[in-house]
């Protein structure tokens, strides 16, 4: 009896983690293995009356001792396993020191623990090899859900550009 029991919670395992909620807003870090560096990381997520996970992302930097930012689109999907999967779609808006430049794009393969108030996402990320970026970075993310949105970045962002139409696009 106990083996079938095993087998049938190992089954649900993902059929469970299809029904957390990941929607909302997303504090944490990013961890590069490459410059050893950790970068401020925001995420938020939603979900549009058919069911799909949209998100934006907002990433802090440094280069030569000033600050920059980037806000994507981010894709959404729950994989198989229970997995929470990030991919960045496109960049939304930036201040990067070279506008030419094409950014790298960022898989992410994240974990969800403690559903509930105190749920956290953890997990890997890689960048997507570019003509520019020979060189695919490596890290670790960990992001905790937040419900104070008032002292996001991405929060702020988002209330001072509200009549963006790319904004407001991005989180159908």
């Amino acid at each position: 009896m106990k083996p079938l029991i095993v087998i049938i919670a190992v089954l649900c395992c993902p059929i469970f983690a299809l029904c957390q909620d990941i929607t909302g807003l997303w504090k944490g870090s990013i961890y590069n293995d490459v410059t050893q560096k950790t970068l401020q990381y925001e995420v938020l997520v939603s979900k549009n009356d058919h069911g799909k996970f949209t998100a934006l992302s907002h990433t802090w930097f440094d280069i030569n001792d000033k600050k920059y930012y980037g806000i994507k689109k981010v894709d959404v999907r729950i994989a198989k396993d229970g997995k929470i999967v990030l991919q960045d779609a496109e960049v939304i808006a930036n201040n990067y020191p070279d506008p030419s430049a094409k950014p790298a794009l960022q898989l992410n393969i994240l974990d969800l623990n403690n559903p509930g108030d105190d749920a956290s996402l953890d997990g890997q990320f890689r960048t997507v090899r570019t003509k520019e970026y020979t060189v695919s970075l490596t890290g670790r993310i960990n992001l905790k859900k937040t419900s104070m949105l008032a002292q996001s970045d991405l929060m702020d962002y988002l209330q001072k550009n509200s009549k963006d139409n790319t904004l407001t696009a991005a989180l159908k």
